[in-house]
C-alpha cells in the first residue's frame, strides 16, 4: 500500500495538469484578485490632502492659519498636505491643475473659506469627494468652535478660565462605545479568496478521477496489469485515496499559503486552522474524485475530467467567485434556497473558511469542516464496483 502511495504521488506530480490546477491556477486567479482588489483595501490610513492657502495678512493673522498647520503635522494623523502662494490667482491655477484639492483663504473678519472646483474627473470620484470632506470638514469646525467660544464669551466669561471645561465644550467625543461583532474587522473582499479555495479543491478533485482510471482494466492497460497483481484491491484503492489526498492537500496549502504570505490576507492569526480547513477541503474533494473515476460513462478520463471541471466552475458560480454580479446570485440563491449552500461544495468550503475569519467560537467551523469531511463518504459504496471490474 505505501509504494502505491508514492507510486500514484509520483504519476500525478508527472501529469501537467496537476501543475496547472494545483499551483499556476491559484497563483494566477489569487494574483489578479490582488489587483483587482488593491483599491478597495485600506489600512486604516487617510493620505494627506494637498490644499493651497493664499498667504496674505488676513491669513497671517488668523488663528485659522494655527489649526491648518497643525493638521498638516507630520505624523501618522496628519490630514492636510498645505502650499502656501502670494495670491488668488496663483492657487487657482494650481486649483485648475489639479495639484492640490481646494484653496483656503481668509477675509478680513477672520472667518476662512474654501473654494473648490465645480466639476472633476469621474474616474476619481470616491477620492475627490474624501478630500472635499476632509477640507470641508476642517473649515466647518473651526468656524463652529469659534462661533461656540464667542457665544461662551458672552454669557459666561469666567468658563474660559477653566481650561477643561473648554476642552470638553470643543471634544468631538460622544457618549458611545465602539464595539464588533466579529472577531475581525470586515473586509468584503475576503470572501474571494475563500471561494477561490473552494474552486482549487473541486478542480484538484481530478487527480483522483484519473488515478482511478488507471486502476480499471476496462479503461486502461495500465489498470488490466495492476488487476492481476498480488496488491489486493482495497489497498490499492486505499493507497490511491491517501495519495490523491496528499497531492491535493499540497495544492490547497500553496493556495492558502500564497494568499497569506504574497497577497497579505490576514486570517486572524489562524493559519494552523487554515491548513486544517484546507487538509478537510481536499478530503472532500478526493472523494469526489473517486466517485466520478468510477462513473460508467464514454469517453474516459477526457470525458471525467470534463465532468469535475464543469462541476467545480458552475458551483464557483454560486459561490460568488465570479466578481460582484455572481455574488449577488449566490446571496440571492442562498436566501431562496439554503439546503444549496450545503449541497454545493465550493460554497460550503467557502463558509467554513468565512466562518473560521469572523466567529471566535469555533464550533461553526468545526459543524463547517465535519460536514466538509462527511461529504467524502457518499462514494464509497460506488467505490465496490471497482473492485469488483477488476476480479
Amino acid at each position: 500500500m505505501f509504494n502505491t502511495i508514492i507510486t500514484t504521488v509520483k504519476t500525478l506530480l508527472r501529469r501537467p495538469s496537476t501543475w496547472v490546477w494545483g499551483a499556476l491556477f491559484p497563483i494566477a486567479l489569487s494574483t489578479m484578485f490582488m489587483f483587482m482588489f488593491a483599491n478597495l483595501s485600506s489600512d486604516g490610513t487617510v493620505d494627506p490632502v494637498p490644499v493651497a492657502v493664499v498667504a496674505d495678512e488676513a491669513w497671517d493673522a488668523s488663528t485659522f492659519k494655527d489649526v491648518a498647520a497643525s493638521l498638516a503635522k507630520a505624523g501618522d494623523d496628519q490630514l492636510l498636505d498645505v502650499s502656501e502662494y502670494e495670491d488668488l490667482a496663483a492657487a487657482r491655477k494650481a486649483l485648475k491643475a489639479g495639484e492640490v484639492a481646494g484653496i483656503y483663504t481668509v477675509d478680513a473678519a477672520g472667518t476662512p473659506r474654501l473654494t473648490l472646483l465645480s466639476s472633476y474627473d469621474s474616474s476619481r470620484a470616491s477620492s475627490v469627494l474624501t478630500d472635499r470632506s476632509i477640507l470641508e470638514t476642517a473649515a466647518s469646525s473651526y468656524t463652529q468652535n469659534a462661533e461656540l467660544m464667542s457665544q461662551i464669551a458672552q454669557d459666561n466669561p469666567a468658563a474660559l478660565a477653566d481650561p477643561e471645561a473648554v476642552a470638553r465644550a470643543l471634544s468631538l467625543e460622544g457618549g458611545t462605545r465602539r464595539v464588533s461583532l466579529t472577531r475581525a474587522t470586515p473586509d468584503g473582499t475576503v470572501i474571494y479568496y475563500y471561494a477561490l479555495f473552494g474552486l482549487v479543491a473541486m478542480m484538484s478533485a481530478e487527480f483522483a478521477a484519473l488515478s482511478v482510471v488507471d486502476l480499471q482494466p476496462n479503461l486502461s492497460g495500465l489498470g488490466a496489469r495492476r488487476c492481476v497483481g498480488g496488491l489486493s484491491k482495497t489497498a490499492s484503492l486505499a493507497g490511491i485515496f491517501v495519495g490523491s489526498w496528499l497531492v491535493s492537500f499540497a495544492s490547497m496549502a500553496v493556495a492558502i499559503g500564497y494568499v497569506r504570505l504574497v497577497v497579505g490576507v490576514d486570517f486572524g492569526g489562524r493559519e494552523g486552522l487554515c491548513l486544517l480547513g484546507g487538509a478537510a477541503s481536499a478530503l472532500a474533494a478526493t472523494g469526489l474524485g473517486l466517485f466520478v473515476g468510477t462513473l460508467p460513462v464514454k469517453g474516459g478520463k477526457a470525458s471525467k475530467s470534463g465532468i469535475l471541471t464543469g462541476f467545480a466552475t458552475t458551483c464557483a458560480l454560486f459561490a460568488g467567485l465570479y466578481g460582484e454580479p455572481a455574488m449577488a446570485l449566490a446571496d440571492d440563491v442562498a436566501r431562496a434556497c439554503p439546503v444549496e449552500c450545503w449541497l454545493n461544495p465550493v460554497k460550503l468550503i467557502c463558509d467554513m473558511f468565512n466562518r473560521l475569519y469572523f466567529f471566535e467560537d469555533l464550533g461553526p467551523f468545526a459543524h463547517m469542516t465535519q460536514s466538509a469531511v462527511k461529504s467524502h463518504n457518499g462514494p464509497a459504496d460506488r467505490l465496490q464496483s471497482v473492485g469488483g471490474a477488476c476480479r
